[in-house]
């Protein structure tokens, strides 16, 4: 994947997020999302891109300062209007379940170098399913520089 600076890194964001969704079999949803661990408070963007998420500005930027401060994993989670419940905390890595009764299904959230890659899915997919699917797509992201 390489990343081009400028008016056409929106479109290889949007490319970007499309090949981590795929065709939908797996996810459900996927948004990238810039981190910037030696300085949280600069940001060029909120989210790089998105896809099948719908997530707004705000649940984004709490998203980020959440797994930036280590405590993601002590709230629930807001994304697309969905509220999740991290139940796995890992290196660098949080999985969930939706609370919702009507949307079962769960997130994946991975941060790279970078980036924090947002997933989700809903039934029939087990996060056994969704869990690894991420972490492959996530690890062609290590060493991106974002635009």
């Amino acid at each position: 994947l390489l990343i081009a600076r400028g008016m056409a890194a929106t479109k290889n964001w949007d490319k970007c997020v499309g090949m981590v969704v795929g065709q939908g079999r797996i996810l459900s949803g996927a948004a990238i999302l810039p981190i910037l661990p030696e300085d949280p408070g600069v940001r060029k963007s909120v989210i790089y891109a998105q896809k099948g998420v719908s997530l707004r500005v705000p649940e984004a930027t709490a998203l980020v300062d959440a797994v930036m401060l280590g405590r993601v994993h002590r709230d629930y989670v807001y994304a697309g209007g969905h509220q999740y419940l991290i139940t796995t905390v890992m290196e660098s890595a949080y999985y969930g379940r939706c609370t919702s009764t009507a949307t079962a299904g769960g997130i994946v959230l991975v941060k790279t170098d970078k980036l924090l890659v947002l997933a989700t899915y809903t039934e029939p997919i087990t996060a056994a399913e969704a869990i690894p699917y991420v972490h492959q797509k996530a690890s062609l992201f290590n060493n991106r520089e974002p635009t």
